[in-house]
């Protein structure tokens, strides 16, 4: 009996020893299945950036302008408000939408600078901004868009389509104030020849009247404004006139005949300075060019300096 128990138990041993043993084969194919298991490809989770969420939450939404004010001159108040509503893709009334509101509230050196508030719309959808009124005379606009989740530049790009824009037409004191004049049109050989008929006549075409040329007609002042001012405000003092504009018209290069012969052509440029009469600071500077063509060399410099009076007198009542 004692036999049999040993070899019984010799059996059983082999048996377990055997079961828990790992062939080189099972070995391979074990490192074979962890090997596909680290090669498996990771599932990637792309997290939206809170400028892209901002961006697909206005689908549908729509910004409009639905009112402003006309133009007016400085130192006058705005009759009316600017007002702008923002509708869903349905066509209801956004209640309760943020947007932000850029206007212009300062001028220096002849850059404007923008200033920004938010306003939330009402149960019409609408905005209403009332505007202070204008110490300086400009011709932009006032921009209404979703007030921006971050201070991504990015951000201004892709809010394009839901920005609504308003003009503001502010003009210049000049009608009222009135100026002198000391702008002279150069010849081709780059010569002095006469007061600038054309600026003049552009101011008296748009109903300023209080604009005509100044009591020193000399040559020897051109390009010396400060000794022009002093010697004007000798003459006229400093409050029979708000404003004394003075610069050069000339020709960037002569009058060409064009190559198939049509005509001719010819590039005008225009400096202007202009200054307040009472303390002689310059509050306006440009420089304008304007290129003209004509059948023949009279029409094409006759063109162009009509032209670009229009276009120095309009700068000049929204710049002053």
């Amino acid at each position: 009996m004692k036999k049999n128990k040993i070899v019984l138990s010799a059996l059983i041993t082999s048996i377990i020893l055997t079961s828990c043993a790992t062939t080189p084969e099972a070995a391979e194919n074990q490192d074979s299945a962890n090997n596909s298991k680290d090669k498996a490809p990771k599932a990637i989770v792309v997290q939206e950036s809170p400028e892209d969420i901002f961006i697909k939450s206005l689908e549908g939404i729509s910004v409009q302008k639905v009112s402003s004010p006309k133009e007016i001159s400085k130192g006058r108040n705005f009759a009316a408000p600017f007002v702008f509503s923002v509708t869903k893709a349905d066509g209801t009334p956004a209640e309760g939408f943020a947007l932000t509101l850029e206007y212009p509230a300062s001028k220096s050196e002849g850059q404007i600078s923008f200033n920004k508030t938010e306003l939330i719309t009402d149960a019409e959808g609408k905005i209403s901004f009332t505007a202070e009124q204008p110490s300086f005379a400009a011709k932009t606009t006032v921009k209404v868009y979703p007030s921006p989740v971050s201070e991504d530049p990015s951000l201004a790009e892709r809010l394009k389509p839901y920005t609504a824009e308003a003009d503001w037409k502010v003009k210049s004191d000049l009608a009222s104030k009135g100026a002198v004049l000391f702008v002279w049109d150069f010849n081709e050989k780059d010569r002095p020849v006469n007061n600038s008929y054309n600026i003049q006549a552009e101011f008296r075409s748009r109903g300023i009247t209080m604009v005509g040329n100044g009591p020193i007609g000399e040559t020897s002042y051109i390009g010396k404004p400060k000794a022009l001012y002093k010697d004007t405000y000798d003459i006229i003092g400093g409050n029979a006139y708000g404003y004394m504009i003075y610069g050069t018209i000339k020709f960037e290069q002569p009058v060409t005949a064009l190559e198939d012969e049509s005509g001719y052509y010819c590039i005008l440029k225009a400096e202007i300075e202009a200054v307040g009469m009472k303390k002689g600071d310059v509050v306006y500077s440009s420089v304008i060019s304007y290129e003209s063509k004509g059948k023949n060399w009279n029409e094409c410099v006759s063109k162009g300096k009509e032209k670009l009076a229009e276009l120095v007198v309009s700068d000049i009542i929204y710049g002053l």
